[in-house]
């Protein structure tokens, strides 16, 4: 399936369900409470690498998961 992203990096219904999906399984993953300060800052990070231009999943991914490890580092 070919999945379509504006070049002014807005979201699509698919690219927010893709987004959605992404942020559900690293909360998931890393304990993250819905709503806390560590979930929306990775809700964030995601809606900013999209709109740069990362559409590929496997790059949000990544990119989520060393972002968060970032943060854990600082704290």
């Amino acid at each position: 399936m070919v999945i379509s992203h504006s070049s002014t990096g807005a979201a699509y219904p698919d690219d927010l369900k893709l987004l959605k999906d992404i942020y559900d399984d690293i909360c998931t993953q890393r304990g993250l409470t819905r709503g806390s300060v560590a979930a929306e800052n990775l809700a964030r990070a995601a809606m900013d690498l999209f709109s740069q231009g990362v559409f590929d999943e496997a790059d949000i991914r990544e990119s989520l998961k060393r972002f968060l490890e970032r943060k854990e580092l600082r704290n």
